[in-house]
């Protein structure tokens, strides 16, 4: 398409003519001294009745706003400016149609300063990425352009705020378009300035007296966990013993991090420590270990054993619950199953003069599947909502969105899953209005549209389809980060490094640590010998720090070793479920096909559209996950389909720690060095364990439980395993405990990411 014809010329603001004329110049003669193309813009200028001070206005502001758009270069001859041609370039602006940069000038038709076309190559850079950020003083000289309704070309303005409004299309000089204001205010909101202040509707529930029993529902954005803080805090200065204030969170990273701004802001009070800050299963966990040794079975049997000994009347526990002043629980929506059932008997103890404060929302509540045969009585937010003697408020105000259209979304996507209308509707609505709201609609995960950053969020429906599209994006050499599903966590491996090859009992010595850190090849970054002797003793709870007390930490309490996710750049990708709590100004909701079959809960369906989408401050991008790509095996093992297809592993489940310290020191190498790996037979015989080695040959761990069977499963039907096919990511400090439940070690494991595939060429999705 031509943008140089006559009659085209005729029909745009003088500015874009001349901007015809420079892209002709620089691309018909490679490079153009700059004092030169403004002599000839400014000639051109005149020649259209402008006067010469307008016209070497115009020129210079020509020249500036190419450059800052990237649409033309700049060098240096003989020590003069010269503009040059660029490459081609195409950026993706509002749905299918493209700003043109460089290359052909006859491509493209004018749009603003620049050109514009509706067909969109498989290269193209998304806005948001073209343009970068802009800092809070450009956020404000932009809407001050918007609110002049004229963009003057001398006015003062970065390059960036030129860059955003050329490539809206905006025409210097002229009245700004209604549309093209309308979506640079929602593309770029003005910071907020309300900072931490909480909102009337958060002061009533901080502010409310210490013995009250509150249920708030607070929606997306509206600040539960800022509220729950500053309740603590409140209470606590209200004079409230902060040794009996519990205040329970969902996961261990929120347990941490609300602990941390406790602490912060009650650090000038010298009764500000003892608040007890933990997950259901820490609480549970310290309940019960309190009156004996801690149980075998795993948390859910931990749970159940200490809701028996309150509902059964149990002195000794009633005793320590008497303790308690006031009981604080976060996303109670999601509190469901045996947890519902411990937290109301933890509730029912209390005598009915301590407060409790519960907070949650019933739209967002996405954990009922997982209760099992106990979900039947709903989540905890449910089940207390609208009792006798409880409180109901609401928060109301909206903190994380920016967009008013996401906004707008939000509000109508919770009344609709607050009615009483049928749930496949209200779920296929939802997914209509998601389509509307959108930044864009249909994002590959592998393309350019997207902006890939650390600030990023990439969302799918489930695991699986997480895992599998990490491995992908490995493949395609995408940097990003995993976020680890559910309950698992990844413990700093500085710990393990330094334990490992101890006997559980032991005492760990300064020279220990000193000989233990020269022994780690790369050395860790920036640490001092008694800094972390120091955090080891902390996480020991005492002066001597021992493995088998750091074993008993690092497996029930939130401490600041712990971390959710692998990877340290790239945008996070997980689960909607393992996203709850996070927020970000990207998100790519990656769509699951519509469900199908009689046993689909819509409900709970659409909350989880819901919730995904509510992840999003900004600016909210739809994608596509692949359909069918896993298939669940017994015990929750997952296998990829297809020709490529096998065993998907993440994480480090089904994996053993390797005696000594040699396996550590290697396991410690390989996070940083990110290696290939396979499993293989060590010993010779079909019976002999497999063992994880990289592709030097070094052991790094041993294959166990279920994870043994799924090979020794691909293993008979392929005829082998592929070499290579799996990658370490990282590691993390674990327990290894003997048969009967004793600690072995505190060591190292790798943590994986890839597919265990079988050496030959058939299919290889069978799930046994």
């Amino acid at each position: 398409m031509q943008n140089t014809d006559a009659d085209t010329l005729e029909a745009v603001a003088p500015v874009q003519k001349l901007a015809v004329q420079l892209r002709r110049d620089v691309h018909d003669l490679g490079a153009v001294p700059a004092s030169r193309a403004i002599a000839g813009l400014k000639a051109a200028a005149v020649a259209d009745c402008l006067s010469e001070t307008a016209a070497k206005q115009q020129a210079q502001a020509v020249v500036s706003a190419l450059l800052a758009c990237g649409d033309v270069g700049s060098g240096k001859s003989y020590g003069d400016k010269v503009l040059v041609k660029r490459r081609m370039v195409s950026v993706l602006y509002q749905g299918d149609r493209c700003i043109l940069l460089g290359g052909d000038p006859s491509q493209g038709e004018p749009h603003g300063l620049l050109r514009t076309t509706d067909v969109v190559p498989s290269g193209v850079i998304s806005f948001l990425d073209w343009v970068g950020e802009l800092s809070g003083s450009d956020l404000v000289v932009l809407w001050q352009i918007l609110d002049t309704g004229v963009w003057s070309m001398d006015a003062t303005s970065s390059d960036r705020v030129t860059r955003v409004l050329c490539l809206a299309g905006v025409v210097p000089d002229q009245p700004i378009l209604e549309d093209s204001s309308a979506w640079l205010r929602e593309y770029f909101p003005l910071p907020r300035t309300e900072g931490k202040a909480a909102d009337p509707s958060q002061m009533a529930v901080i502010e409310c007296s210490a013995r009250a029993r509150q249920i708030i529902t607070a929606g997306p954005g509206s600040g539960k966990t800022h509220t729950a803080t500053e309740r603590v805090i409140h209470l606590v200065k209200q004079g409230l013993p902060p040794a009996g204030i519990r205040l329970i969170t969902f996961t261990r990273v929120a347990a941490e991090e609300v602990g941390r701004r406790i602490s912060h802001a009650l650090a000038e009070h010298t009764y500000a420590g003892g608040v007890m800050c933990g997950t259901i299963d820490s609480l549970a966990w310290n309940l019960v270990t309190t009156l004996g040794d801690g149980p075998r079975g795993g948390r859910e049997r931990t749970i159940r054993i200490a809701r028996r000994s309150i509902t059964d009347g149990e002195q000794a526990m009633l005793d320590q619950l008497a303790r308690t002043s006031h009981l604080v629980i976060d996303e109670a929506q999601d509190i469901v199953g045996e947890r519902r059932m411990f937290c109301r008997a933890l509730i029912d103890a209390l005598p009915a003069s301590v407060g409790v404060t519960i907070l949650g929302d019933d739209a967002q509540a996405i954990y009922g599947s997982w209760a099992g045969n106990n979900g039947g009585g709903g989540s905890l937010h449910a089940e207390l909502r609208g009792k006798h003697g409880w409180e109901d408020r609401s928060l109301t105000s909206n903190h994380r969105t920016k967009s008013d259209s996401l906004r707008q979304f939000f509000s109508r996507a919770r009344t609709l899953l607050e009615a009483d209308g049928d749930p496949r509707s209200t779920y296929l609505e939802i997914r209509e209005m998601l389509e509307d709201v959108a930044t864009d609609p249909s994002v590959s995960l592998t393309g350019q549209v997207f902006p890939w950053r650390d600030d990023s969020l990439v969302l799918f429906r489930g695991r699986a389809a997480t895992e599998a599209a990490s491995v992908r994006l490995t493949r395609a050499a995408r940097v990003h980060r995993l976020k680890l599903s559910g309950q698992t966590t990844v413990c700093d491996p500085l710990v393990g490094a330094i334990c490992a090859g101890l006997a559980p009992g032991a005492a760990i010595r300064l020279e220990h640590v000193r000989r233990r850190l020269a022994d780690l090849h790369p050395a860790p970054f920036d640490v001092n010998e008694e800094d972390v002797l120091s955090d080891l003793q902390s996480l020991g709870k005492g002066p001597t720090a021992r493995p088998q007390d750091i074993a008993e930490t690092i497996e029930r309490e939130p401490v600041g070793h712990m971390r959710d996710h692998v990877g340290t750049a790239g945008p996070m990708l997980g689960s909607i479920h393992g996203a709850k709590g996070r927020e970000a100004t990207n998100v790519l909701l990656m769509l699951p096909p519509v469900p199908s079959g009689d046993d689909v809960d819509w409900q709970e369906e659409a909350r989880v559209l819901f919730v995904g989408a509510t992840r999003a401050s900004t600016h909210l991008y739809l994608g596509r996950a692949q359909a069918g790509m896993v298939r669940p095996g017994k015990n929750g093992s997952r296998w990829l389909r297809g020709n490529s297809g096998g065993l998907l592993l993440s994480g480090s489940e089904g994996l053993r720690p390797l005696a000594g310290v040699v396996p550590a020191l290697s396991v410690w190498e390989a996070a940083f060095r990110q290696p290939n790996c396979s499993f293989r037979r060590i010993a010779s015989g079909d019976g002999s364990p497999w063992h994880l080695v990289t592709d030097s040959g070094e052991p790094l761990a041993e294959a166990e439980g279920q994870l043994t069977d799924d090979l020794d499963h691909i293993e008979s039907t392929r005829g082998g395993l592929a070499s290579g096919t799996l990658r370490v990511v990282g590691a993390t400090t674990v327990v290894d405990r003997r048969s009967d439940g004793k600690i072995q070690a505190v060591t190292l494991l790798p943590v994986l990411q890839g597919v265990a595939r079988g050496a030959g060429h058939g299919e290889n999705d069978d799930d046994q």
